[in-house]
């Protein structure tokens, strides 16, 4: 029996991976959003201290503190938002059929074929699994479009396919 799966590239799913691709691959960890937070909070608040005591210096300072790390916020969790709208992922559908020596990936009418020995990582989060074939791109297969099988299903059959070091799970 074959495990098929339909996954829609929506805004969410894509997003989704993003973020877990930069926090994987750029080291990136959960807790950096909460670091930004306040860090930029305590910044703004430096701010209004110092035009209040019209410490000039310190207000560039601060701006300019607040801007790089602005910055790096905006990047990993703003400007992808912004970028999927424009991008030829938009709502694009991929279909996966996962056979014994490999599978399959059905865009636009185009099927390819992968194999499981090649693929570089494969990542089990609670709402997908990223099967990376290279360090850079992932086939995203989400868990909610299973038309055969289940993510159970597959998660053990791609748990026997793979080596175990291959193979990863992250709760969130």
């Amino acid at each position: 029996m074959d495990i098929i799966n339909t996954t829609t590239y929506n805004k969410d799913t894509v997003l989704r991976f993003q973020q877990f691709n930069a926090r994987l691959f750029k080291k990136y960890p959960r807790s950096t959003e909460v670091l930004f937070a306040l860090v930029i909070v305590s910044l703004i608040a430096g701010a209004f201290l110092a035009i209040r005591a019209k410490a000039w210096l310190y207000v560039l300072v601060v701006a300019f503190a607040v801007y790089l790390f602005a910055r790096r916020y905006y990047a990993l969790f703003i400007a992808p938002g912004k970028k999927f709208d424009k991008s030829s992922f938009a709502d694009l559908t991929q279909r996966y059929a996962f056979h014994k020596n490999g599978f399959t990936i059905t865009v636009n009418g185009r099927e390819d074929k992968a194999y499981y020995e090649r693929l570089f990582d494969i990542w089990e989060t609670p709402d997908a699994f990223y099967l990376y074939a290279n360090a850079r791109q992932a086939y995203i297969v989400s868990k909610d479009g299973f038309e055969s099988g289940t993510a159970e299903t597959l998660a053990a059959f791609l748990k026997n396919k793979v080596p175990a070091k291959k193979y990863k799970t992250v709760k969130r």
